[in-house]
Order: C-alpha cells, then sequence, then structure tokens
C-alpha cells in the first residue's frame, strides 16, 4: 500500500442487504392525522411482509429527535426497514416541520423553533402523548392491533428519552403488543429539559417556555426490557457522562451503552460520531447550523450501516439481545480497520 492510497483511503463501503431484503419494494407511504396539531404519524407498509420464526409481523415504532420531525432527516433508514418487511410506524409528535423540500432552508434557528415546536409553553408529556395516540391509530388503521406482532422502539436524542420512557407512558393507553420487546436507541437525552444547546433554550424561553419534563429518571422504573443505547463519543449535546447517572434508573440489568468513535484519514472524509450520527440528512439549515445546535450534520456513512442499523438488524432480524451486540465496523480501503464500538455502561 504505497503512501498516496494511505493518505486518501475511502471509508468502509455500504454492506450488501440484498440478503435480508425480502420486500425490496413497499406500497406508497400512507398518513393519518394533522402536522400542526401533533397527530400526523407516516406508515411505511411492505408489499412482503416479514414473519420471524414464531410466526409473527414486525413493527418498528420510529420517534424522531427535537426539532426533528420530517421523516427525510432518518429516511434511508426507515426505507432499509421498510424493506426487510416491517412495517414502520413514524409519528411527528410536535406541531409542525412534517417534511422538507431538498434546496428548501430555515434561515435561522428561530423559524426553526417556530415551525416546529408551537403552540407555548410547549409540553414534552404531550409530544409523547400524543406519540402514543397517533401510534394507536397507525395500528389500528394496519389492523395491527389485535395481531400478532412483535413491536420494537427506536428513537433519536429526545425521540431516544420517548423509546425508553414509552412503557411508563404507555402501559395503560395500548394493547400489550404495542407495547416493546426490546428498545434501542441513539444519542437519548436523560430528560426533556436538560442538553439543549443555550441559545435553543433562549429562544424556548422566550417563546413561552417548558410547561413540564419527561425524566428517564422517573420513567426508568418501568423499562423492564433489553436496551441498547447508542452513544457517540463525540457528542457535544449529550456528553456521554450525561448518562452515567440516568443508566442507573432503567430498570432492567439487560441494557448496555455503546460508544463510538470519530473516525478518519489525513485527506478523507471524516466520519463524525457526534449527536447526529444517526441522522442522514439535515440540509433543511446550513451546515454550520447543523453542526453547531443539532449536534452533526446528517450524512449516510459508515456509522449508519455498521452501528445505528446494524445494532437495530441484529435484534430483530437475528434474535439478539440489546446488550449482547456485537459491531464488525469494516475497513478503509488502505486495509486499516474502522475505529471499533466499545462498551461505555455499565464500566
Amino acid at each position: 500500500m504505497n503512501l498516496l492510497s494511505q493518505l486518501f483511503a475511502k471509508p468502509p463501503e455500504k454492506p450488501d442487504y440484498s440478503g435480508i431484503y425480502t420486500s425490496p419494494n413497499h406500497k406508497p407511504v400512507e398518513t393519518l392525522g394533522e402536522c400542526n396539531q401533533g397527530s400526523y404519524v407516516r406508515m411505511y407498509i411492505p408489499e412482503n411482509p416479514y414473519h420471524n420464526d414464531k410466526g409473527n409481523l414486525i413493527a418498528v415504532i420510529y420517534l424522531h429527535g427535537f426539532i426533528l420531525g420530517a421523516s427525510e432527516i432518518y429516511q434511508s433508514h426507515l426505507e432499509h426497514l421498510v424493506k426487510q418487511g416491517y412495517y414502520v410506524i413514524y409519528p411527528n409528535y410536535q406541531h409542525g416541520f412534517c417534511q422538507f423540500d431538498q434546496g428548501s432552508r430555515f434561515g435561522n434557528l428561530d423559524d426553526l423553533i417556530r415551525a416546529s415546536l408551537s403552540p407555548f409553553p410547549i409540553s414534552p408529556i404531550g409530544w409523547i402523548e400524543s406519540a402514543i395516540n397517533s401510534t394507536l391509530k397507525a395500528y389500528e388503521h394496519l389492523n395491527l392491533t389485535e395481531a400478532n406482532v412483535e413491536t420494537y422502539l427506536f428513537g433519536h436524542s429526545l425521540g431516544g428519552l420517548f423509546a425508553l420512557s414509552w412503557p411508563y407512558y404507555a402501559k395503560e393507553k395500548v394493547s400489550a403488543n404495542m407495547l416493546p420487546k426490546q428498545v434501542v436507541v441513539a444519542d437519548p437525552i436523560p430528560d426533556s429539559q436538560s442538553n439543549i444547546p443555550s441559545i435553543i433554550r433562549n429562544i424556548i424561553d422566550r417563546l413561552g417556555g417548558f410547561k413540564d419534563k419527561v425524566d428517564i429518571v422517573e420513567t426508568g422504573a418501568d423499562l423492564t426490557v433489553p436496551v441498547a443505547i447508542l452513544h457517540g463519543n463525540e457528542d457535544t449535546i449529550v456528553p456521554k457522562k450525561s448518562w452515567i447517572s440516568p443508566f442507573n434508573s432503567i430498570e432492567t440489568n439487560e441494557k448496555k451503552m455503546y460508544l463510538s468513535f470519530t473516525d478518519k484519514r489525513l485527506f478523507s472524509v471524516v466520519i463524525h460520531a457526534d449527536h447526529g450520527q444517526a441522522t442522514v440528512n439535515t440540509s433543511f439549515v446550513r451546515d454550520p447550523i447543523a453542526r453547531n445546535f443539532l449536534g452533526g450534520v446528517g450524512v449516510e456513512n459508515n456509522l449508519n450501516w455498521r452501528y445505528i442499523w446494524h445494532a437495530l438488524d441484529q435484534v430483530i432480524r437475528f434474535g439478539a439481545k440489546s446488550h449482547e451486540l456485537k459491531f464488525d465496523m469494516g475497513n478503509w480501503s488502505d486495509g486499516k480497520p474502522a475505529k471499533e464500538i466499545k462498551v461505555y455502561l455499565p464500566s
């Protein structure tokens, strides 16, 4: 391997998913509810639904991050799941910003926050209740409420907190098959008011502030299924140490917090292990805004394929427990292995 090849090494290539894409085509996306009322939900429906070895259908409830409601932000992951034959339910639980057009951008954070969060004061408890209610309507619409369905929850950032808190708020409202078999989350916040960048917090406070709070210290008592927290070592929005104490509030002993690491070569693409590692498209704002205030620029790369996506694939497709995941991050074109995933908690 010559020096030039090492300096300009290419990151690991996208894996071949043809072996698990048993439903490569899906039906047109269906929607229910109203965007400006927090009741909007998108339903990704496979043409050839997957049945596991127990004969059960699979549903994935996918919960977006704070002010990241548009499904385009996670689109290729949503497509990756439905192509495997899973029903994917994507509720936009905040009031607005349910989609964006390529090339259109918010000029500033104030406009984005107004488009995503009104009315004020905002209610995180109201948001998770909206997510539960719209998901329940989606299950009813898809005739999944009484079906043999295994449900898995995935969430990013605030949506990660909501996925971890789902049993606490949903246990008295939904059928048993809408409660998660396992939970996998990416860069979750431990409560709905901490870890918000000060400039965003100042805008929210000026517009009316928070009405209430969702907190894993309270909700974790009802989380008794296997849990995986997929975090990034370079997450500046939610530094890894933010989870040291809250991690103990999660009731199950089948839990683990994993950690990814930024990967780069001198003149090559940098793969950032930041707060935005689960996102694939943040073009609705300029990159500096995404990087500084949303925690990272959304781009599909190795941390999606072999970390975020693969974690959920292991759990659903291959029957792994969330606290027993294994990761092979592949090799750069110069033959050097990509940065490995490590366990952070329990230490």
